[in-house]
């Protein structure tokens, strides 16, 4: 069986919302509802805030030069440096990894799988997080273009000329290694995200398997076996049918899909493409056997490694293992590969 642990893959698109700056002058907070005007001299999201998130109907988006002082779970507020929508998620409990009867259902499902794989997502525990924004869809090419522009950071190699390719303005920011994420982030105000904090923005305070339920649907999320509509029983098929695939397609605009176009995939928060498009660099040093740790109280990140941790699964993966919340890969943090991405968080102070 093959395994995309290093998820080194030459290609990629990338996407971005439209980016507006702050509003002229500062004017005073305001809770605006989802179904309201923007104001037509502040910052302008660039779609409505939608779906509204299951962990509350009723959150609001913030069109604010910083962000509110007590939000509630879901509440979106919008980075006037960058344009990206963030999502408040709320302090408290939630599930962290995955359980012997998860594993049974799924070994039940899926006879090409071991159990054996799951072994770094073990013992599910309870972790207690305080409350942090993180970014409604990844980094799209054209926030990351600012970035770009204002820093003289590289850009990502397949642009040609320092530009975007065309149309692909929305797409997620691919070829980009952890360092030049964790760079973006710090120019936009904000930082990677711990795998913990990942993992709870995809699954909520439960313990759901995909960020959007306990059923694998290919419809809710950018990934080989939707992009292809071919299925395959034993995963490793699919090492064969992603590479044929990849040689024979351009994988810049066929690969990856614009952030957001899976709404229905959204998780509880209301983040989406938590699951496929791009795999997502964390701040955290890999460590196989972290979990362990954190079952035992001591939440305390690894503090060195040889790699960096990945989260979320791409379009070039099909096996739907890949899409898991609690499923954890791993990168040398300086590959810049094109199924590679990033989201940023901020915390409340």
């Amino acid at each position: 069986m093959r395994k995309i642990r290093f998820c080194v893959v030459p290609l990629c698109a990338v996407l971005c919302l439209v980016v507006v700056g702050c509003a002229a002058e500062e004017r005073p907070a305001k809770r605006v509802s989802q179904a309201s005007k923007v104001r037509p001299n502040g910052p302008q999201p660039a779609e409505p805030v939608s779906p509204a998130p299951a962990v509350n109907p009723n959150a609001v988006l913030w069109l604010t030069p910083k962000p509110p002082a007590n939000p509630q779970a879901g509440d979106v507020w919008m980075n006037p440096k960058d344009g990206m929508e963030m999502v408040y998620i709320a302090p408290g409990e939630f599930t962290l990894g995955t359980s012997d009867a998860q594993i049974d259902a799924w070994l039940k499902e899926h006879a090409g799988e071991k159990r054996q794989v799951f072994k770094d997502q073990q013992p599910q525990c309870q972790a207690n997080l305080p409350g942090y924004w993180t970014g409604r869809t990844e980094v799209t090419n054209a926030q990351y273009l600012q970035f770009v522009r204002a820093t003289g950071h590289r850009a990502p190699d397949h642009w040609s000329g320092g530009e975007i390719p065309s149309g692909l303005e929305r797409f997620p920011v691919v070829f980009v290694s952890w360092e030049d994420a964790r760079s973006y982030c710090e120019w936009a105000g904000r930082r990677l995200p711990t795998e913990l904090e990942w993992e709870k923005a995809a699954r909520g305070s439960g313990s759901r398997t995909f960020p959007w339920g306990e059923s694998w649907d290919p419809r809710r999320c950018r990934n080989l076996e939707l992009i292809t509509g071919e299925t395959h029983s034993d995963p490793s098929d699919w090492a064969v049918a992603s590479e044929e695939w990849v040689a024979s397609h351009d994988g810049f605009r066929e690969g990856p899909a614009a952030v957001g176009s899976y709404p229905i995939g959204a998780s509880p928060y209301g983040c989406l493409d938590m699951a496929g498009n791009v795999e997502e660099w964390c701040v955290d040093w890999y460590d196989e056997h972290a979990y362990r740790r954190y079952a035992k109280g001591d939440f305390t990140p690894p503090l060195s490694g040889t790699y960096r941790v990945l989260r979320g699964g791409s379009w070039y993966n099909g096996t739907s293992r890949y899409f898991r919340c609690d499923f954890r890969c791993y990168s040398d943090p300086a590959n810049r590969g094109g199924n590679l991405g990033f989201r940023c968080v901020r915390g409340l102070s």
